[in-house]
């Protein structure tokens, strides 16, 4: 086996692969000045849901975004410098762009739950009377408590449907208040004299009634309503978070949210809902809640950090962990309590609940699951370069808001071996000159770099492929979702079909001389050049990141050995007397999508190698090798 003349260096550049990166979080940022019918029909929000109609006749928000999109939002955005630009159109202000991995599918269910407000100005002319209704007209306040409509359903399709058609993923959310009417943020409306707090709960109460689901309240029921959408788009769902409590479905504040009871129906009603090989967003409160209910122990924040690491296939591994204010709060090492979010419900009466930032770290870690960051990123002990690095490779940080957040915290640093004295963070050569925005930008989820391969330079047509490859993952965090990898054998020019076979045709079908292949059967490219595959039991999820944040190229213990061996008849098309395989020289490439991808060449895994990838194949070049003639073939 001999080494490939392949480039081994990573190319420290923006590589949009799935289930990881930045996302476009929905914009609008306006002063109270500026507040009306067009600027922000419903009140202010600076997160904005998708709502969910509840026929033809519902009106419609998406907020006032810059530039108005629904469903897939890959677009190239500059990451936010923290500054509102207030009636201006969205500028990042970073100088930093990257191309979004991830359409963060939040829908809002107000129209759907009687507790839920319809607007900031129903919010808050319910916060002065106590009424649910205007008592002059009678006009709702609040959305109707019932179930999902079918045009409801159809609206949710036909937004996961745009981000099918698109190039990315979907971080699915739903809730009741998706854009935090039931919440007073008292910031929003300096010009008043305001308590920040919860204004009354979101969600819809009591059991459905439904026929046959006597035994689900309303939130259940809205669940189970949900699970052919889960299964239909499978495809592209990255995972669900499972929201439905508190204001923007961030389970705090309300009631329900601050229950323990409350976590073991929701979690379970999701585990049962959302395919099993999707991934569900809790905080630690809700997952602490839930695995004591299910398995009968007494996990809290003084212990947390002790709990064994889930196997994988089993419930407890699907949990993954949402922070709605990433390495916010100055230095208050709760980032405004979204780390401590759900402690006290499970020890109510203690004055300390236990909560320590490093406990929950490591059972973050351990868990080994994506991490979603949402807002914060402010200037703090946690979010300063190069300590920033060391943080997300112990929390995974897998995705986050590019629209919400400080990132000139990032931006400014400049990526020098200098700057990292006395930090635990290593650094990278390979990003010597960068900022500290880009490094992030890049290892946020896995990062794959292609470090060796070695293949026979010939094989028989009826003989075996042999590869052997060294895979290093540089990211904070690692391979989540169960990745089909498959091997391609592509001719290095077309001459390789033809140089050693005869072709004849026979009722209408073209067939390679000596079997009983037809030609037309091979597969194409976008560039209609032929190719074969082969699958592999390959599993990417062990291509593990070091344990200690080294992504150098110069670490080798990081480097994971992979074996191919694939008898050369196995890839198709290939019947069982022979094979589509002739003579040539082919080029060997390896790609990696998800067992459930509908497309030829979308939502592939792209090596963070130089002049490897192949965007028309969806696939990484690995080698190249010789394939000789088994037998003389006869017309």
């Amino acid at each position: 086996m001999v080494l490939q003349k392949l480039n081994y260096t990573e190319n420290p550049v923006d590589i949009p692969n799935p289930d990881r990166g930045a996302y476009r979080g929905r914009w609008q940022n306006i002063p109270p000045a500026l507040v009306n019918e067009v600027n922000s029909p419903f009140g202010i929000t600076p997160e904005v849901d998708h709502r969910v109609p509840v026929d033809e006749n519902s009106v419609l928000y998406h907020g006032r975004q810059v530039p108005p999109v629904e469903g897939d939002d890959i677009e190239p955005t500059e990451f936010f410098n923290g500054i509102n630009q207030n009636d201006k159109p969205y500028i990042g202000g970073t100088g930093v762009s990257a191309v979004p991995s991830i359409s963060f599918m939040a829908f809002d269910l107000v129209n759907f739950s009687s507790n839920a407000f319809l607007s900031a100005a129903d919010a808050f002319v319910y916060k002065d009377d106590g009424l649910l209704t205007d008592p002059l007209t009678g006009k709702p306040r609040t959305g109707k408590t019932q179930p999902l409509t079918p045009f409801a359903l159809d609206y949710i399709r036909g937004l996961l449907q745009k981000v099918r058609e698109g190039e990315g993923t979907a971080l699915v959310k739903f809730s009741y208040d998706g854009n935090g009417f039931n919440y007073v943020e008292p910031f929003k409306y300096p010009h008043l004299n305001l308590t920040e707090g919860l204004i009354r709960g979101p969600e819809p109460e009591g059991m459905c009634g439904a026929e046959g689901h006597g035994d689900k309240n309303w939130i259940e029921y809205h669940i189970f309503q949900l699970v052919p959408v889960f299964a239909e788009f499978e495809d592209v769902i990255m995972c669900v978070k499972t929201g439905m409590v508190g204001a923007w479905g961030e389970q705090h504040s309300s009631p329900m949210s601050r229950d323990p009871k409350t976590y073991k129906f929701l979690l379970d009603a999701y585990l049962e809902a959302v395919p099993a090989s999707r991934s569900l967003l809790t905080h630690a409160g809700g997952f602490l809640a839930w695995y004591n209910a299910t398995y009968g122990t007494a996990y809290n924040f003084f212990n947390i950090d002790t709990m064994p690491v889930p196997k994988r296939g089993t419930p407890e591994a699907r949990f993954g962990f949402f922070n709605d204010s990433y390495a916010a709060g100055g230095d208050d090492a709760s980032d405004n309590g979204s780390l401590s979010e759900g402690g006290e419900m499970l020890l109510p009466c203690a004055e300390d609940y236990g909560y320590d930032r490093a406990r929950i770290l490591t059972w973050i870690h351990k868990q080994n699951n994506f991490v979603q960051g949402e807002g914060g990123l402010q200037e703090n002990e946690f979010s300063r370069m190069p300590n920033a690095i060391v943080e997300a490779c112990r929390l995974r940080t897998t995705a986050l808001n590019m629209r919400h957040g400080k990132y000139t915290t990032w931006s400014g640093f400049v990526y020098k071996e200098e700057n990292f004295a006395g930090s635990a963070a290593f650094f990278d050569p390979v990003y010597d000159g960068k900022n500290g925005l880009e490094y992030f930008r890049d290892r946020m989820g896995y990062r794959l770099v292609l470090r060796e391969t070695r293949m026979d330079e010939h094989a028989e047509a009826d003989g075996v492929l042999r590869v052997q490859l060294k895979i290093q993952n540089v990211g904070f965090g690692n391979v989540i979702n169960k990745k089909r990898v498959t091997v391609l054998l592509k001719p290095e020019d077309d001459s390789a079909f033809g140089d050693n076979i005869t072709v004849f045709k026979d009722d209408n079908s073209y067939f390679i001389a000596g079997t009983g292949i037809d030609a037309r059967d091979w597969l194409a490219d976008e560039n209609g050049n032929g190719y074969f595959t082969a699958d592999t039991d390959i599993d990417a999820r062990d291509w593990l990141t070091d344990e200690n944040g080294n992504g150098r190229a110069d670490n080798f213990s990081a480097w994971r050995e992979v074996s191919v061996d694939i008898g050369i008849p196995a890839f198709s098309p290939c019947p069982e007397n022979g094979t589509a395989i002739t003579p040539g020289t082919y080029n060997v490439y390896l790609k990696i999508n998800d067992p459930k991808e509908k497309s030829a060449n979308k939502r592939c895994i792209r090596f963070a190698n130089h002049y490897i990838w192949d965007a028309g194949l969806g696939a990484n070049k690995i080698g190249v090798i010789r394939i000789g003639i088994v037998s003389p073939r006869v017309i």
